[in-house]
């Protein structure tokens, strides 16, 4: 065999600087989990896309979880004991909207079924992207 093959990294730097990327990337992945939960105090407005569109505003956690009647059928949004939202089921085909999971901070979306659940971050707002 040949024992002359050329190093994978080009030089003694090349751990620290790989280091130095990791703990970057994990500080932005906490700031980004855990930073956006704190504004989140469980309200939240629901918007179903039909003919008439229709808006329905939650100014807190619910008991019980509430059923909206979408385009395809019924969705259910349900709010977890740790300022969590979710739809945990729906009628639509894929069920993408379902495996999206507990969030609370981004949007929950259900294209099919015209269902949009927008938790209502209280404190500091600001726009991060618009689209048309």
């Amino acid at each position: 065999m040949n024992d002359n093959l050329p190093p994978i990294f080009a030089g003694k730097h090349d751990w620290l600087i790989l280091l130095v990327l990791l703990v970057v990337s994990l500080l932005a992945w906490a700031v980004h989990n855990y930073g956006s939960s704190k504004g989140f105090s469980g309200a939240c407005r629901v918007r179903i896309l039909t003919e008439p569109p229709q808006e329905i505003l939650f100014s807190g956690p619910q008991a019980q979880p509430v059923e909206v009647r979408g385009r395809t059928g019924p969705a259910v949004i349900e709010w977890g004991s740790d300022r969590r939202i979710r739809i945990s089921s729906s009628s639509c085909p894929c069920k993408t909207c379902v495996n999206m999971g507990w969030t609370n901070s981004s949007s929950l979306i259900c294209v099919p079924n015209g269902v949009v659940v927008e938790p209502m971050i209280t404190g500091d707002q600001q726009i991060d992207a618009v689209t048309r």
